[in-house]
């Protein structure tokens, strides 16, 4: 008899539903094996007591790490500074090093497991310890996952997952201090650069906003300068031309096509100097002053070919609309005057109000308010008139709009528009230069204020 199709589905179901019942019911009974053991340390090992760091490939050079103060030296193949964190890292990586597997608590036959001639040994020296802690380390599993290992005073032989000996398979270079200059970018006061394009130098000010200081007194763009800071910050060597160079002429650094100099807080000053090309967009540089000659990456060579219009503040103001706690807008003979104030919404979150406070009250819509400062902030220059003439060649000797914003513990900020034979122009307290807008755009920022 043929069932309806009903009642397949119906069978359909029930059975899905036995199936999910025994599932859970064998689930339910599985006995309770609590947490899995925790897994062997292969040391006891505490890294800030390590003092001495050495790494013995079978193929290549054996690096001899020395605790140095705070840092870390290199003393071979070769006596330079290392890099620290790296340093570090492979500490952590020893220090926390499990124990993956028992093969054998007493082998006869190291050779079974490529332990009679080691790919790999790692010692660790800690302070007031007579011998290192050292780890042998042979041959991999079959699948890869793993290698052989043991420690010289046992004859047992275990596994450690192989990713956890990535971090020792380095080479000396790899873990010396390739950075040049030693600079954090925070720590920057004053910058100079020379190069083909131009010379020119900047200065941090107290609010830590960028401006230049030549061949112009003009604004910088906060977010640019510090773009640059963090490449100087991060620039590292790639390769080492010359550890002691005695002809500077074969680099291109008896005269440095490019010069940085960075003023750092405590007073003190250092000079990367940059020379011919290393082919494939390298460079030859170093630090003034130094015998090292270093091959470095074409990264910053390109933003500095940009020169000082990179670094500029391209637009009229560099504001964020809630910092703004007022403003004052004047136009011609007339002043309006503006206050923000804040209050709860029915969940207890902060919403801002604001109103017109002269030459009348009234109460303006939040983002009415809000989208005319975003324009202020969004307005960018067209073009930079450094050397410019009196102010009434661009209509500022009478400007037809100025706005003054007030952002408490920031300061103010102003600007005032001019305009001459179809064009206009803006200014900024402290700033030689002349900024010429697109004009469309100024209607459009002073018909937002206006309507407020």
């Amino acid at each position: 008899m043929r069932l309806p199709e009903f009642w397949k589905t119906y069978l359909a179901v029930v059975v899905a539903g036995g199936i999910v019942a025994y599932s859970l019911l064998v689930e339910w009974n599985k006995p309770d094996t609590g947490d899995a053991e925790p897994k062997e340390k292969v040391f006891a090992l505490d890294k800030a007591k390590v003092g001495e760091l050495t790494i013995d490939p079978a193929e290549g050079e054996a690096i001899k790490l020395v605790r140095e103060g705070t840092g870390w030296k290199m003393t071979a193949p070769q006596a330079v500074p290392a890099d620290t964190p790296a340093v570090d890292s492979m500490l952590s990586s020893l220090e926390s090093l499990e124990i993956e597997e028992v093969v054998l608590e007493n082998a006869t036959n190291l050779s079974d497991f490529g332990l009679d001639q080691p790919s790999l040994t790692v010692a660790a020296l800690s302070q007031g310890s007579p011998e290192p802690a050292k780890l042998i380390v042979g041959a991999k599993l079959a699948d890869g996952s793993g290698v052989y290992a043991k420690r010289p005073a046992s004859a047992r032989v275990f596994t450690v997952p192989s990713w956890s000996l990535s971090s020792f398979e380095k080479e000396p270079f790899d873990l010396r201090d390739r950075d040049l200059l030693h600079v954090k970018r925070e720590d920057v006061k004053a910058l100079e650069v020379t190069g083909p394009e131009g010379s020119y130098a900047l200065a941090r000010g107290e609010k830590d906003e960028w401006a230049f200081t030549e061949p112009v007194a003009t604004r910088a763009g906060r977010w640019s300068v510090d773009g640059l800071l963090g490449a100087l910050e991060s620039l590292r060597m790639e390769s080492v031309a010359a550890e002691a160079a005695e002809d500077l002429e074969r680099f291109g650094l008896v005269r440095p096509a490019r010069t940085v100099t960075v003023t750092l807080a405590d007073g003190s000053a250092k000079t990367l100097e940059i020379g011919d090309s290393a082919g494939d967009k390298k460079w030859n540089a170093r630090e003034k002053g130094s015998p090292l000659v270093a091959v470095v990456p074409g990264a910053l060579v390109d933003d500095l070919a940009k020169g000082m219009a990179e670094l500029r503040a391209k637009r009229l103001l560099e504001v964020a609309t809630y910092d703004v706690e007022g403003f004052d807008v004047v136009s011609g003979a007339d002043k309006k005057v503006f206050a923000k104030s804040t209050t709860k919404d029915d969940d207890g979150l902060e919403k801002a109000r604001w109103k017109r406070t002269a030459p009348d009250a009234k109460d303006l819509e939040t983002n009415t308010v809000e989208d005319a400062l975003f324009k202020i902030g969004g307005i960018e220059v067209a073009k930079f008139h450094d050397r410019p003439k009196e102010a009434a060649a661009y209509g500022l000797d009478a400007p037809y709009f100025k706005v003054v914003l007030r952002m408490g513990a920031k300061g103010e900020a102003l600007v005032e528009l001019g305009r001459k034979d179809g064009a206009v122009y803006a200014r900024r307290p402290g700033d030689e230069a002349v900024l010429e807008l697109d004009a469309a755009k100024a209607e459009e920022l002073t018909k937002a204020f206006g309507e407020l």
